[in-house]
């Protein structure tokens, strides 16, 4: 039964995959291919492609991605100083107003700094050749066409390894490059689309419905997701409701959509999955298999955070450009919609490293259910 790993998206909240890989590598620091199906999707996408193609050594590979992330400056991501914000945002401003004949994509941020960033960081060779020397099954990174509106799931492995459509959903083999990655992480409106061949493609998280299904295409039998969401792991509080609500701002309303895309589906994802489960170990193989349904139970685990990302980020907001700041509400001290919407633009060292050590504590946690899940006995 091969392992899989499912990294999601979530702009700068993906550091903490990267204290929940620490920590498993820490368990486990001879191992060479934990995982040997990776799917990433956005900021999971960049882990998934700095774990598979970082060498033969896992804690080698997730040390080099937590240095990556625990140094990170805004300006490594996205062209940040004041006059490249302003200059490109006055030029989305007036392509909105007076139309234009280009076909270039509209985003508020310039994020070449990344394209460079990735260029320098990510062997895709290294991949081909783990994938050929059958160190890893498969790699897959999942992204949007902008034209069929269907989501990607753009893989490499071994050639008896189809593709499959299933609706909006499908997986395509190729050699994955660098614009495979920056596609995936072009969140909507903040970051450019990416061409791939004759389409447009954005951040693979805007019509993902099924997070875990590209893992089992790729021949994965049981599942580790790393999500970036404390929705499911802090006691739930009764949202505060005021007499006099106020209408919601530009900043809180792309809060609540990339919460709805981001976290939201990911947790709706792995409640199916384990409902799915349950509904299996009640049927008896035999009549499933006279029913003509190959249906198999996914052994998952789900590492997510323990403390709320938002309150963090607001101990940080400093660390985003001035004039992002103001977009995203800074000085509405107190509304949780300004933190949240930080979180996901927060490429900061000070955060980054916040959510490592969170990932690293909460592996920790989770050693025991970690232990079953590779089958090691610490008896």
């Amino acid at each position: 039964m091969e392992t899989g790993v499912v990294l999601s998206g979530g702009g700068a909240r993906a550091a903490y995959q990267v204290g929940v890989l620490r920590a498993i590598s820490d368990m486990y620091p001879d191992w060479s291919h934990p995982f040997r199906v990776i799917v990433g999707t956005s900021a999971g996408a960049i882990n998934a492609m700095a774990l598979a193609g970082g060498g033969s050594i896992f804690r080698h590979n997730v040390s080099r991605l937590e240095g990556l992330w625990g140094e990170l400056a805004a300006g490594q991501i996205y062209k940040s100083n004041t006059l490249d914000l302003f200059r490109n945002m006055t030029g989305v401003a007036r392509r909105l107003i007076a139309g234009s004949e280009h076909c270039a994509p509209i985003a508020l941020l310039d994020n070449s700094p990344l394209r460079k960033l990735l260029g320098r960081e990510v062997d895709f060779g290294l991949i081909r050749r783990a994938i050929d020397e059958g160190e890893l099954k498969a790699v897959g990174v999942n992204a949007c066409s902008y034209s069929t509106g269907q989501n990607v799931c753009f893989y490499e492995g071994p050639e008896d390894l189809g593709g499959w459509l299933t609706g909006q959903r499908c997986g395509v083999r190729t050699e994955l490059g660098l614009d495979h990655v920056m596609a995936s992480s072009a969140i909507p409106t903040v970051f450019p689309p990416v061409r791939i061949g004759q389409e447009f493609y954005g951040d693979g998280i805007t019509r993902q419905m099924a997070h875990i299904s590209p893992a089992l295409r790729l021949g994965a039998g049981k599942v580790l997701v790393i999500g970036v969401s404390a929705n499911g792991q802090c006691p739930v509080k009764p949202p505060p409701r005021h007499d006099t609500p106020e209408a919601p701002n530009f900043a809180h309303v792309i809060a609540h959509v990339f919460n709805g895309m981001f976290l939201d589906t990911l947790d709706y994802d792995i409640d199916r999955l384990r409902l799915i489960n349950q509904l299996l170990g009640l049927i008896p193989r035999a009549r499933l298999e006279r029913a003509g349904l190959d249906l198999q139970p996914v052994e998952l685990l789900e590492i997510s955070p323990s403390q709320p990302l938002d309150e963090i980020a607001a101990r940080y907001m400093d660390g985003i450009p001035l004039v992002l700041r103001n977009l995203v509400g800074s000085a509405e001290h107190g509304h949780p919609s300004t933190a949240s919407l930080a979180s996901y633009l927060l490429f900061d060292s000070r955060f980054c490293k916040a959510l490592i050590r969170l990932g690293y504590e909460d592996a920790q946690a989770h050693a025991g259910q970690i232990d079953r899940f590779f089958g090691v006995d610490t008896r």
